[in-house]
């Protein structure tokens, strides 16, 4: 078994010509077409990724944040990034990066949270672009939906934007960096919208809409490390699948 074997089969459910314009997707470093014995997948690429990569003598790595995101002026072993190409190319160690691509997907970010969450009547949330979910649940209280998303996505913290609706029924969301479709959001007359990264203005922008935000960071993206575990090791029984490790969140409660 080859890597690019591995990589045909998530092309053919997440093609690389349905990611964004401006993202960088697919083979990051090295070669595909070296025997794939053991895959590391991860959220991102840090160095001590990469370590635990060499450690655990795997032949590719599979993350949803691409490593190589702007274009490399050069490659210098005394930088973060060049020091992680660096190790990965002495090793024989490849890498793939999935990003925009699965997020847009059916059977993507979106719908993995979707599940899990247990939202119905699943519906894209922002048709222009092709992102986010909208869909129901039971009637929750507000206070219980918070808790069960902590619980169930091992959330630290949550950042409440707006002032929130005593019961949560309709429920849009568009993980990562998601304050982009916030007007979807309100024009579909969701409950509440959970995303990421919201930027102080951004927020305020939502107050004024009455669009109530529960930010829960771009860690919470984690869920492709099990997403895609659970995916290749049913389909790949042959290869030694793991999931790394590492916390790479870059923020701590305190």
């Amino acid at each position: 078994m080859n890597s690019i074997d591995i990589i045909k089969y998530l092309e053919t459910k997440y093609p690389k010509e349905a990611a964004y314009d401006w993202d960088n997707v697919g083979v990051q470093v090295g070669s595909l077409n070296q025997r794939a014995r053991k895959v590391l997948i991860t959220l991102d690429v840090t160095k001590e990724v990469i370590k635990e990569a060499i450690e655990k003598k795997v032949d590719l790595v599979i993350s949803h944040h691409p490593l190589i995101f702007t274009p490399l002026m050069n490659v210098q072993v005394e930088t973060p990034r060049g020091w992680m190409i660096h190790q990965l190319i002495k090793h024989g160690i490849a890498l793939y990066s999935m990003h925009t691509n699965y997020d847009v997907c059916d059977g993507g970010m979106n719908d993995a949270f979707s599940k899990r969450l247990g939202l119905k009547d699943l519906s894209l949330l922002d048709d222009e672009v092709g992102i986010g979910r909208i869909g129901l649940i039971e009637e929750t209280p507000f206070d219980i939906f918070v808790e069960k998303l902590k619980s169930e996505f091992q959330l630290e913290d949550i950042k409440l934007i707006g002032s929130p609706r005593s019961i949560i029924k309709k429920v849009a969301l568009s993980l990562g960096s998601g304050s982009h479709h916030m007007n979807p959001a309100k024009r579909k007359n969701a409950d509440v919208f959970i995303t990421g990264d919201v930027t102080y203005h951004s927020a305020l922008d939502a107050i004024q809409m009455g669009l109530s935000i529960l930010d829960i960071g771009h860690y919470a993206e984690k869920i492709f490390k099990e997403a895609i575990f659970e995916d290749l090791n049913v389909t790949f029984p042959d290869v030694s699948f793991e999931i790394s490790e590492v916390n790479t969140n870059p923020y701590q409660a305190i």
